[in-house]
């Protein structure tokens, strides 16, 4: 039996032009976590994290303000997120047409976060009904479910006890629906309220996956600093 525990990268860089690195607030909820693991005596016997910028800087925040230098941080590109973009630039066309009044705004649409969930929680609907479109090939959701069940599998055979993660929150889902059976609907439901910076923990049998917490930012709750409670 093997715990693990997934932790959602740092707030990115929403609306920039290179989405994938952290904030300085990002950054932030790295050390504080490290911070708040160390003071627990938290320990474990691996780190994993996917290939992103933001998931490995996050992992380095962490590990840094726990001084524990001594663990390397092994990638896995199982635990890397899904491509948004080649997402909303397939499914933009048609969400255009279909809601008129929507396609009047979209220039405005990482401008405007309200908007951009709108309009992006349609394109991943799409996408979890592998709608037709006419872009080139990305991977598609039974793909990318599959890629992050391979890797909680192989990272369980390793035979550690308890192992850390740091992923995003596509894969976070993936795991939680995995463990209790969600619908697709409710699995991306879920997805869009799990905070940056959380930690996630499951235990992991040889062919089941349990829930033991989800969404737990008590490190950063703690601080008492409310602009450290992110979604995005």
């Amino acid at each position: 039996m093997t715990t693990i525990y997934l932790v959602r990268h740092g707030q990115a860089s929403f609306g920039h032009q290179n989405y994938d690195q952290l904030s300085a607030l990002g950054q932030r909820q790295g050390q504080v976590l490290g911070e708040y693991w160390s003071q627990l005596k938290f320990s474990f016997d691996a780190v994993y994290a996917g290939d992103m910028a933001r998931q490995q800087d996050t992992a380095r925040a962490t590990l840094a303000a726990m001084q524990r230098s001594d663990l390397p941080i092994q990638t896995l590109s199982y635990f890397s997120e899904y491509a948004f973009e080649p997402i909303l630039r397939a499914y933009l066309p048609q969400i255009g047409k279909e809601t008129p009044e929507l396609a009047q705004q979209m220039g405005d649409l990482y401008k405007n976060p309200k908007l951009f969930q709108t309009v992006f929680g349609l394109a991943i609907t799409k996408w979890l009904e592998d709608a037709p479109h006419e872009h080139s090939p990305f991977e598609s959701w039974r793909e990318f479910f599959d890629r992050c069940v391979n890797g909680l599998n192989q990272i369980a055979a390793q035979g550690h006890k308890r192992v850390v993660v740091f992923t995003s929150g596509g894969v976070i889902s993936v795991a939680l629906r995995t463990a209790l059976g969600l619908d697709d609907v409710t699995t991306f439901r879920q997805n869009w309220r799990i905070y940056n910076g959380s930690v996630h923990s499951f235990h992991k049998g040889r062919s089941d996956l349990s829930l033991l917490s989800f969404n737990n930012i008590a490190h950063l709750e703690l601080t008492e600093q409310k602009e450290l409670i992110t979604f995005r």
